[in-house]
């Protein structure tokens, strides 16, 4: 955990343990860690877990799903020990999918897609997709 603490060295996340994490169905390595347990999430195009509502309300996750270009999008608002038990390694090795509040807020407010955070909070548990 060394590493979470070497990326969070200016923003008090251990008062929330919130990890914001933002990840695309695209390409494996670039738009989601290339580990089993993302290609199990993202690898297929019918059966995305992130999208399964009730999926994400039994793990307590708060998802975004936007849609860019032909891919989803997805911004994950995620309590850390859920992060640690099921995908540590975003922790560590593919840390570059974490996104990090801007000094003095308390979350990130978009990904590098645009695609906005929601706020952690059982009202937001579950798969909310984009609205226009």
């Amino acid at each position: 955990m060394e590493d979470l603490e070497r990326i969070c060295h200016n923003f008090d996340m251990s008062s929330k343990n919130i990890i914001y994490f933002s990840v695309n169905n695209w390409d494996c390595g670039i738009h989601y860690p290339d580990i089993e347990i993302f290609k199990k999430w993202l690898g297929e195009d019918e059966d995305q877990y992130f999208m399964n509502d009730e999926w994400c309300k039994e793990n307590k996750l708060c998802v975004y799903c936007g849609i860019i270009d032909m891919s989803f999008n997805y911004t994950v608002s995620a309590p850390k020990e859920w992060v640690e038990k099921n995908c540590p390694e975003l922790l560590t090795n593919y840390s570059d999918f974490i996104f990090l509040p801007k000094e003095g807020e308390i979350k990130p407010e978009y990904d590098s897609w645009h695609q906005p955070f929601l706020d952690y909070c059982e009202e937001n548990f579950g798969c909310n997709f984009y609205k226009d």
